[in-house]
């Protein structure tokens, strides 16, 4: 299977934010709007509390998977220098498109993690949010962050947490119901990506030791690793018992997410 390939069917077909926008034509400011708002209220409100943007004005910010703009957004109105890459060259229309609603022409072109198209020492802050653990080597995209940031810069990055609800979940169910006789577990996780296209991406998880691992070995000085993302979605059999988990009150799911979330965020600085 190729993996690269595999993304870009899967993210060319369903742009993120496909699911939370059910209804709205992919490109029109009411996709982006319904998709942003569930992203920041519902998905990911912890975002700012974790994510520099507010650090970033005036700093070079290279982003590594944009898909449709979200975090460009937030970048650029935070007043930074950025650039993004993405592997699936329907994204660049898309950003450009999403960002232009709001007067910015970002600079955004396809490009592959794992061979980063910028010089040496080039950027402030290196951010990925849920991308890199969709690559085939990311021991080599890591090696490629470090090469690219400035010494003293930061790298921001967003992956699966094996030690998560949602991926217990996930394994439980694979394991009662006998799916395991049938797929591996590493072909069950490629369905967790929703998509219309007949694509099976590489999706891979991590624990915070086997992050901190990767990091140490790319000779990153670790500032954090921080877990978040928990919500009615990512509990077991969410389809049946969705209406009682919404019972439940936020501040419990939040509490969660701060220890078994579906997101790991890791910051380092490159010495």
């Amino acid at each position: 299977m190729n993996g690269k390939l595999e993304a870009q069917k899967t993210w060319g077909a369903s742009p993120t934010g496909s699911t939370s926008a059910k209804g709205e034509i992919p490109g029109t400011i009411n996709f982006f709007e319904k998709a942003r708002s569930f992203r920041d209220t519902v998905e990911q409100p912890w975002l700012p509390d974790v994510v520099p943007f507010s650090e970033s004005r005036g700093k070079r910010v290279l982003e590594i998977g944009f898909g449709p703009g979200y975090d460009t957004l937030k970048f650029m109105q935070a007043g930074a220098v950025y650039s993004g890459i993405d592997i699936t060259s329907e994204n660049v229309a898309r950003t450009k498109q999403h960002l232009g609603f709001f007067g910015y022409a970002p600079d955004v072109q396809q490009g592959d993690a794992e061979n980063l198209p910028f010089e040496d020492n080039t950027f402030d802050i290196v951010y990925s949010n849920g991308v890199l653990h969709h690559v085939p080597d990311i021991q080599k995209a890591f090696k490629e962050v470090h090469r690219v940031l400035r010494p003293g810069g930061e790298f921001v990055v967003l992956l699966y947490n094996k030690r998560s609800v949602f991926y217990a979940g996930v394994t439980l169910i694979h394991l009662l119901t006998g799916a395991f006789l049938k797929q591996t577990m590493a072909e069950r996780r490629s369905k967790i990506e929703t998509t219309e296209a007949n694509a099976a991406p590489i999706v891979n998880v991590y624990s915070s030791k086997e992050v901190a691992a990767i990091l140490a070995s790319e000779q990153f000085a670790i500032k954090s690793i921080v877990c978040r993302k928990c919500t009615p979605e990512d509990l077991p059999a969410s389809s049946k018992f969705g209406a009682i988990y919404k019972i439940v009150p936020r501040f419990i799911y939040d509490t969660i997410g701060r220890y078994a979330g579906w997101y790991l965020i890791a910051r380092a600085i490159r010495p």
